[in-house]
């Protein structure tokens, strides 16, 4: 293993370049990032530009350069280079025949890698578009080849002369050039047809050099279809809501129209807004972006799963038709790719999507949104680890645009670092924040997991045809398998975790494990004392659903939780299910408390509002805070629910603080009070925090890396050094973790990356990896 002294004092690196003899004329050099999967391409290389690219070469401009022996796919990052004397350079072998990523986005793309520590090229991949992206990961330039290949010219086809089924096969073309065959068999036409389309205008029909991902483009994908489909259909009849006063209010704040602010705009674009749940935030970021739009610019508005809130996404698409793109995971890559080319020629104006959507090519950007800015899905859980809501405060203040930051339960860390606070407190519906009451499951475990009360109050609101929303975070029928004979609890072979029992049915039932993906029958008899005698331990939401249709079984009962959703645009079908006219009842995880809008919720019940305290991390408190908060808000959002609208929660410990919070809705106090608790024991905001996680076969090479890691923060003395800590197996590798609360987190992260740097090889050898993650949204 490398010594510690790996983390420190390394030398300082000159820029790389690349020898060769010159076959062409260049009279000036260019730096180069090849996108290659390797921490040793972490600087740009130097190449010579060829006098005939001279004219056609900015930053950012995608081109192929020789590395090796091998042809790869580089974004320039400097002009006018001057290389070490005495040294002929390769040249740039051509310009690739793609939209050139913005200069703004590739200075973004450094400072992220430099922020969070991870190599150059993986930060670039997240600016390239998904054409390229994956060659930052694995391979050399895509096979090209000449072929017929076809795009859409026309977006908005109604009023045209076509007929239906012509209409139907335009659309499915996308506006990215893709190979003609494979599309005629996958749309079901022929090239007659194609022809006469062409004929028309409405497409192109070209011989072009396209890529092997060209060749799999397809129409929207299945959620995303949907959203855009019943957009359009309701466009032509769509009018603009009349904003209250305190949503202009709002909206003025955010331009710097208010009194005195816009001095300030120009030093800190960011503005928090706190509304309740209700009050009409989209609205104010319709009117944002509608004023961004009239001054020429873009938007981008991210949002924290687009297949979770496709209400939120079609109120865009119908405010603003024909210049909206909607980024979901249900693309595919060849949709991915059609879509950044989209945007990158300026045809799509306003983006909305997930965080990746943060590095969109808008360009020029004039305002940036995050919605539930809470959300822990803003922080990436996989490489490059970066967090989507510092990511845009960062865009925003280098490209000049405004940044809002939406939530009725702002972080901690958002409520203290923002200067510009907007708050909206009314509903503009006539609803009312619904009251909340406790139920003390103390008095009422013989009825766990639905109580009395809450039984009561279930009966009474769907005799007044009303609907509810019963949220359990957990998953699953029962948490836990366990024999009554000798004590032996049914635990993953992996992962140092209980076996979660999924399905309804007893003989059908399967044994899962929610970190690994282990599955097996649930067993008749106990493996330790063959006793029979086996109890199903604890309730998920399957078990909550079972008992929710087998007390009011003429009720339609559906259920959103990650099992439910598997297949592509279920989430959409739940949800408009549940929505139709009638009493009907909706249980699931912390999915049913996102951004939902359903006018005739009057109920909404929290079965475990403890759940998430018992959870070992600084943040637990807030996370539980949050989600109830957001539950409860989807009661009483109209008129004719306030009257009745309620809020149970049912709890083990009714005296814990938060819970006071929650039922008076006080969320300055919630987070005044978290605020204070963190300064004294130096959480963020007051620091921030840096993870290292340390993962290996056995406990020895475990013990041993995150051991001279320890040393190592120790040494570099940036902050508090926690740990080695041994955490949970998981997936059979045993780990370990180092955090350091700092103030110099870009210093810990440069430190950690030198060290992943010149170990790359150690660590490959002994089946040892190491995680960096700054700014962890959790640390168990």
């Amino acid at each position: 293993m490398c010594a510690v002294d790996a983390l420190f004092d390394m030398p300082a690196e000159e820029a790389p370049v690349t020898p060769a003899a010159p076959t062409v004329p260049m009279s000036s050099a260019v730096a180069v990032y090849p996108l290659v999967p390797t921490r040793s391409f972490d600087d740009p290389f130097t190449y010579g530009l060829p006098d005939e690219f001279a004219a056609d070469v900015a930053v950012g401009t995608i081109v192929e350069v020789p590395v090796g022996n091998a042809a790869r796919v580089g974004i320039v990052a400097a002009l006018d280079v001057t290389p070490p004397p005495g040294v002929t350079l390769k040249p740039v072998a051509r310009i690739v025949d793609a939209p050139p990523v913005p200069a703004p986005l590739v200075r973004l793309a450094e400072w992220l890698a430099d922020q969070y520590g991870c190599a150059k090229t993986m930060a670039l991949a997240l600016v390239v578009g998904p054409r390229f992206a994956a060659q930052a990961r694995a391979s050399a330039v895509p096979n090209r080849r000449r072929q017929q290949a076809v795009r859409r010219l026309v977006d908005d086809l109604r009023g045209s002369d076509l007929t239906k089924r012509q209409r139907e096969i335009a659309e499915r073309v996308p506006g990215a050039w893709t190979a003609l065959a494979p599309l005629l068999e996958r749309v079901g036409t022929t090239r007659g047809t194609i022809g006469k389309l062409a004929e028309a205008g409405v497409l192109a029909i070209e011989e072009q050099f396209l890529d092997e991902l060209d060749s799999d483009a397809e129409g929207d994908g299945d959620l995303g279809a949907d959203i855009v489909a019943a957009a359009k259909a309701a466009a032509a009849g769509g009018s603009l809501v009349e904003l209250t006063k305190a949503q202009l209010d709002a909206v003025d704040r955010i331009w710097g129209e208010g009194e005195g602010e816009g001095d300030d705009l120009a030093d800190d674009p960011a503005t928090l807004l706190v509304g309740i749940t209700g009050s009409g935030k989209t609205e104010v970021y319709l009117e944002a972006i509608a004023r961004a739009l009239a001054d020429g610019k873009g938007a981008i508005v991210l949002v924290p799963e687009i297949a979770l809130t496709p209400q939120t996404a079609r109120r865009f698409l119908l405010r603003f038709p024909g210049i909206v793109e909607v980024l979901h995971s249900a693309m595919t890559k060849a949709q991915r790719a059609a879509a950044h080319e989209r945007i990158a020629r300026g045809e799509a104006r306003v983006v909305v999507g997930p965080r990746s959507a943060v590095f969109a090519p808008v360009q020029p950007l004039g305002v940036l949104v995050v919605d539930e800015e809470h959300d822990g899905s803003y922080k990436q859980d996989s490489d490059p680890r970066y967090d989507a809501r510092r990511v845009a405060y960062r865009r925003a203040v280098t490209e000049g645009a405004r940044l809002v930051l939406g939530s009725a339960t702002p972080r901690p860390e958002s409520w203290h670092g923002i200067k510009r606070h907007v708050v909206m407190r009314e509903r503009p519906g006539g609803g009312r924040l619904a009251p909340v009451e406790l139920v003390d499951l103390r008095d009422h475990h013989d009825d766990y997991p639905l109580s009395t009360p809450v039984q009561d109050a279930i009966d009474a609101t769907l005799r007044r045809g009303r609907k509810v929303i019963v949220l359990h975070n957990r998953r699953g029928y029962a948490v836990a398998l366990h024999c009554r004979g000798c004590g032996h609890t049914f635990r993953c072979d992996k992962c140092d975790v209980s076996l979660v029992i999924h399905g309804h049915v007893a003989r059908r039932q399967r044994l899962t494990c929610h970190h690994c993906g282990h599955d097996e029958q649930v067993p008749e008899q106990c493996p330790e004392c063959r006793s029979s005698d086996i109890a199903r331990m604890g309730a998920g939401t399957e078990r909550i659903e079972a008992l929710l249709s087998e007390r009011w079984p003429s009720t339609p009962v559906h259920r959103l939780d990650a099992d439910a959703v598997r297949t592509r645009g279920a989430v959409a079908t739940i949800l408009d299910a549940f929505n139709e006219p009638g009493p009907s009842i909706l249980t699931g995880t912390q999915m049913v408390a996102k951004g939902h809008d359903f006018p005739d919720v009057e109920l909404a019940v929290v079965v475990d509002a403890d759940a998430a305290l018992a959870i070992p991390d600084f943040r637990a408190e807030e996370r539980a805070f949050s989600l109830v908060a957001q539950l409860a808000g989807r009661a009483g959002r109209s008129a004719a629910t306030a009257e009745h609208a309620k809020v149970i929660l049912q709890t083990w410990d009714p005296a814990h603080a938060f819970l006071s919070f929650a039922r008076s809705h006080d969320v300055d106090g919630f987070l005044q009070r978290e605020l204070r608790e963190r300064k004294e024991h130096g959480f963020p905001p007051y620091s921030r925090m840096v993870r290292v996680l340390v993962s290996a076969r056995s406990e020895g090479p475990r013990d041993q890396w995150a051991t001279a890691i320890a040393q190592g923060m120790r040494q570099l003395d940036a902050g508090t050094v926690l740990g080695p800590a041994r955490l949970l197996r998981i997936n059979d590798r045993e780990r370990a973790q180092v955090v350091v609360g700092t103030h110099r987190a870009v210093d810990v992260a440069s430190a950690v990356r030198r060290f992943l740097k010149t170990t790359e090889a150690d660590r490959r050898r002994a089946d040892v990896r190491v995680v960096l993650d700054v700014d962890p949204q959790s640390l168990v």
